[in-house]
């Protein structure tokens, strides 16, 4: 139905013979952001991205030389597992596939902790002998089921198991107000990962940081990146990011978000699961390739969760971009089940 990820606008307008601007993606849960004209030179990036990352100390009141830019958040899981290639990963399931993707590349093996359907995918920490795993991936809120682990319990689930490393992808955290982030907590066996593709809407450009205060751990990674690893566009659109005030496009799309379970909720052939993302995960009581199908003929993308570990082709992940694209797809959904 649809690639690895979402945002597979290019290959729908080509099957439609029309252009990827009349489709509307609700496939990736990138925000439509509008951060302006920035005027650039042509010349080569910086060799090492050190200004962007002492503004993003700055901006989060967090330590000097505690964070990395690189080339996206995918960059970063991609090295994490070159540096614990071998050894044996936990993953938090279902989730990101680029985290299982990584590890099998670098030898890692892989086992899940799987959350349940009937707990609303929500993870539980409770019973894990963590010991057994070098390396911990939960992204949190996660993808595509939009649960929270709560601030407290994960730290101390992460304090109480120092051998263990915890990546702790926070890519969706901008979404929550509860003030869950790990940012600043000073422990050698944690990292949080941080992107400018979500909110910020800087998906094309690939960029995305680590915070750490394991300094051995960030030379390491620091070793791994390559050179002028991320473009002057990327560079100087992320300090627009970090100056731009997004509260009122987030309490939109929450407003959104809620809207929208509220009214999946009344539809009998869907079950559809709480999100404090941008996003909500539902499950089809029905055929999902004519409902897929029903949707990309109309120009509206989905996200099938079929290659998700521990989802099948009855999920799909619904993004939420503004009022116009939900009132569409419930316009959309209504038509479907008449």
């Amino acid at each position: 139905m649809t690639s690895d990820h979402g945002g597979n606008v290019f290959e729908i307008a080509k099957e439609l013979n029309i252009s990827p601007d009349e489709v509307v993606d609700l496939s990736s849960n990138v925000i439509d952001t509008d951060l302006g004209v920035v005027r650039l030179k042509c010349r080569l990036p910086p060799e090492e991205p050190d200004e962007l990352e002492r503004l993003i100390e700055k901006k989060f009141g967090l330590s000097r030389n505690c964070v990395l830019v690189n080339a996206g958040t995918s960059q970063f899981i991609k090295d994490i597992c070159c540096i614990f290639r071998d050894k044996k990963v936990l993953i938090f399931a279902p989730t990101y596939s680029e985290y299982e993707k990584q590890s099998h590349n670098f030898g890692l093996t892989v086992q899940y902790a799987l959350s349940k359907e009937d707990n609303g995918f929500e993870f539980e920490l409770d019973g894990i002998d963590f010991s057994n795993f070098d390396v911990v991936f939960i992204c949190n809120p996660n993808n595509p089921t939009g649960g929270l682990l709560e601030k407290e319990d994960l730290l101390k689930t992460i304090k109480n198991n120092p051998n263990s490393f915890f990546v702790v992808d926070e890519a969706y955290m901008d979404f929550d107000f509860n003030g869950n982030s790990l940012l600043g907590q000073k422990l050698d066996n944690l990292c949080v990962l941080r992107s400018f593709s979500k909110l910020h809407g800087l998906a094309g450009l690939r960029i995305g940081w680590l915070y750490s205060s394991n300094g051995d751990f960030i030379e390491r990674l620091r070793t791994l990146r390559a050179p002028w690893s991320v473009s002057e566009v990327a560079l100087e659109l992320a300090k627009v990011a970090l100056d731009t005030d997004f509260t009122k496009k987030v309490e939109e799309i929450v407003s959104f978000r809620d809207y929208l379970i509220e009214r999946l909720k009344g539809f009998e052939k869907i079950k559809v699961f709480d999100s404090r993302a941008n996003f909500v995960l539902f499950k089809l009581l029905g055929d999902p390739e004519d409902f897929f199908s029903y949707f990309k003929n109309n120009r509206l993308l989905l996200r099938n969760c079929a290659n998700f570990y521990g989802l099948n082709k009855d999920f799909f992940r619904v993004s939420i971009k503004n009022r116009y694209s939900v009132e569409l797809f419930l316009k959309l959904l209504e038509g479907y089940f008449k």
